[in-house]
């Protein structure tokens, strides 16, 4: 007969994961804000004009910056109840050309990576047990494209992401979920994101990054949500069903934006007629309907190559922004992914021999590891099985895929210097 305690442990267990799931099933709302969290006003700003607060909050730092800086940085994000997602490149502006992947897996930035690593955890460490940070890390990201000196390199990618996970994990490294971020299309040797994949056992998102360029370059023409994010979201969830999807970057250029050369685009203004404001209300709407595995969304508000941003001087779509974020399934609040749990059996006290007034406790580490096991096992057949079904159960309808290979082609075919120009972030 099974012990009844152990039963009622697993029933309180197991209806707390159902619990966390619930409030899993919103869409975390997020955006790239100006100043890299250096300032709050920019993050005060968004959050006073939106309908909701951010829950989430990107920032760019490269391995010539640790945590002197991102101390900084990620404490103001968190100041504001919002979670840091951290993109990590791996890219210093000494050598700027220089792939580090390789020297990142023999070794050679060991020092750097233990720095960061330990200065992470005393962050995490100073601020109350029940409110330590969670942190999304999103290292070498748009590793398909051809922009980046990490790009282009699948096999260098999966032994860096695994070695600079088992040192984390070496560390004891919590709170920390990873993001392995693709561009929505590939601009590489392969054209295949499944070739950069580390493995299960080391990713805790997918994601992308996407953008609507307008007309602006001479191969790219107006394009709505499904037409930016259909095919590459397809590849995540059919190949990936277990892992929650999170767009990094997206974002829509203004029908008034004009090619800018800086970035090498020579396109026209033929997409003069269009609305943001109708893109915007399209890709929220579309993504509660068409989207479920996405769950964390960061708008790109910034006006970087083109005007990108909701509610800087001069644009638009804020209103229409606020609008389908009202949805109870949106949120402004940061729930992080479940993690493994630990049960430990209440303190059980037994008289010592002779009877006398002082107790011993005791532990029953064989109940406490079964009722661990099974939690674990539970839960992750659980979310599993959710997610899958999710993922799977309501495909979007693939479209735009000619029109993609067509921005593919185009990227491939800039001139370095637009290149540079095009991978200058806002950690330089």
């Amino acid at each position: 007969m099974k012990n009844t305690r152990q039963w009622t442990l697993l029933g309180v267990a197991i209806a707390g994961l159902l619990s966390v799931s619930a409030a899993q099933s919103a869409t975390m709302l997020g955006a790239y804000i100006d100043n890299d969290g250096w300032n709050t006003a920019p993050i005060d700003q968004f959050n006073t004009d939106a309908a909701k607060p951010l829950a989430v909050v990107n920032l760019f730092s490269s391995f010539g910056q640790d945590w002197g800086s991102l101390n900084v940085q990620a404490s103001n994000i968190v100041s504001r109840k919002a979670t840091p997602l951290i993109t990590w490149m791996p890219s210093i502006s000494s050598r700027p050309d220089a792939n580090l992947l390789g020297e990142i897996s023999n070794g050679q930035w060991n020092g750097y990576i233990d720095g960061w690593i330990n200065s992470l955890k005393l962050w995490q460490a100073s601020y109350p047990a029940d409110q330590k940070p969670t942190v999304l890390l999103r290292f070498a990201h748009e590793f398909n494209g051809n922009w980046y000196p990490w790009s282009n390199d699948p096999d260098g990618l999966k032994t860096a992401w695994r070695y600079l996970h088992n040192r984390f994990a070496q560390a004891g490294v919590t709170g920390v979920e990873w993001v392995w971020c693709a561009n929505n299309v590939s601009v590489d040797n392969y054209n295949d994101i499944t070739r950069y994949y580390p493995g299960n056992d080391v990713v805790n998102w997918t994601a992308l990054d996407g953008y609507n360029w307008g007309s602006n370059y001479s191969f790219t023409q107006w394009k709505g949500f499904a037409q930016v994010f259909s095919s590459p979201y397809t590849t995540l969830v059919t190949n990936y069903p277990d892992k929650p999807v999170l767009l990094a970057e997206v974002a829509s250029a203004e029908p008034q934006d004009l090619p800018n050369a800086d970035y090498g685009m020579t396109g026209n203004d033929s997409d003069a007629g269009q609305s943001k404001a109708v893109w915007v209300q399209d890709m929220y709407t579309r993504m509660l309907a068409e989207y479920p595995a996405i769950r964390a969304v960061a708008w790109f508000n910034t006006n970087k190559e083109l005007s990108w941003a909701l509610n800087g001087a001069g644009n638009t779509g804020l209103a229409a922004y606020n609008t389908v974020i009202a949805d109870s399934r949106y949120t402004g609040t940061f729930t992080p992914l479940v993690a493994p749990s630990t049960v430990t059996e209440p303190t059980r006290t037994k008289p010592t021999k002779g009877g006398g007034g002082k107790r011993s406790t005791t532990t029953s580490t064989t109940l406490m590891t079964a009722e661990s096991m099974a939690l674990e096992s539970i839960q992750q057949e659980r979310e599993v099985g959710i997610q899958r079904a999710l993922a799977v159960s309501k495909m979007p309808e693939v479209v735009g895929t000619a029109l993609l290979a067509r921005e593919a082609q185009g990227f491939r075919s800039l001139p370095p210097a637009a290149r540079a120009v095009l991978r200058k972030d806002m950690a330089d």
